[in-house]
């Protein structure tokens, strides 16, 4: 099994190549870490993973990595949790412990500032970041990004292909991601209007895939087989990656997907996945 590093990738092309398995962590790795630290990155990176990092602007005008609009649910704060975190100042938001709430052995983290990550970019190499921006200035953020020459180890991800393009005119060297979720219909639609665009704009897509109703048995998804097919012969036409996120998982839907020919995969339990996949490869020493 081949892990390969994110500057190799980048320097190569994105379409996948061979049996080379990708992974982003989401948020970091939501249910193994909390999310949006620079132990979430960390933590990440040190799996050969890439963090998901979700940014907003506080009210002094600082780019943080927080996914919620306020610090209700990620922190400790004991004041000012409804308050929107565009009204708070960044001193007012580092008052509080964003590692406490998940495991007492976080104590101490707190809500990172984006240039924090981009710093330990600069020493970390070869890591990368996906970037879900939530509400930035473009401008602030293109020239923080040039500030630390890491544009070509970021990956923008947004639900809307216009957004994408934009990013992408913004920051030179900049990969984009579209993410599609929903009900399968409706990811199949955007997908398809996407594939019909060439996927102007796009180095990704990433699929959301929702696992059906069954209850103690194994994971199987809402997503057709088929149409899994049909977007990788897209995608891979158009030497675009395919990336699916699938929340929900066992080793055995995971191996379903590898064998499939999914590469690209996005996870809210990074730890777990690789694990998976490790058990896959063992038992296909000719693939992995």
């Amino acid at each position: 099994m081949r892990w390969i590093c994110c500057v190799a990738l980048l320097a190569g092309g994105w379409a996948a190549t061979g049996e080379e398995i990708r992974f982003q962590a989401h948020r970091g790795g939501l249910k193994e870490v909390p999310e949006n630290t620079l132990a979430a990155y960390r933590y990440a990176w040190n799996l050969g993973a890439i963090p998901e990092v979700d940014i907003c602007s506080t009210a002094d005008k600082v780019i943080i990595c927080l996914h919620d609009d306020t610090l209700k649910r990620t922190t400790n704060a004991e004041a000012n949790v409804d308050t929107p975190v565009a009204k708070l100042t960044f001193e007012e938001i580092r008052r509080w412990d964003a590692g406490i709430w998940f495991d007492p052995k976080y104590a101490g983290e707190k809500v990172p500032a984006l240039e924090e990550v981009l710093q330990e970019m600069v020493e970390r190499k070869e890591a990368c970041i996906y970037l879900d921006l939530k509400n930035v200035d473009l401008k602030q953020l293109a020239a923080l990004i040039g500030r630390y020459d890491v544009a070509s180890r970021v990956i923008f991800c947004h639900n809307k292909i216009e957004s994408c393009q934009t990013m992408r005119a913004a920051v030179p060297g900049l990969r984009t991601m579209l993410w599609i979720g929903g009900k399968v219909n409706e990811i199949q639609q955007k997908f398809r209007q996407a594939a019909e665009g060439g996927f102007e704009g796009l180095d990704q897509v990433q699929l959301h895939l929702e696992a059906g109703p069954e209850k103690n048995s194994d994971v199987r998804y809402l997503m057709e087989e088929a149409f899994l097919r049909e977007a990788l012969e897209k995608t891979a036409t158009a030497k675009v990656d395919l990336e699916v996120l699938p929340f929900e998982f066992d080793c055995s839907s995971i191996a379903g997907l590898l064998d499939l020919g999914v590469r690209w995969f996005a996870t809210d339990e990074p730890g777990r996945f690789k694990s998976c996949v490790q058990t896959w490869s063992d038992k296909n020493p000719s693939k992995g």
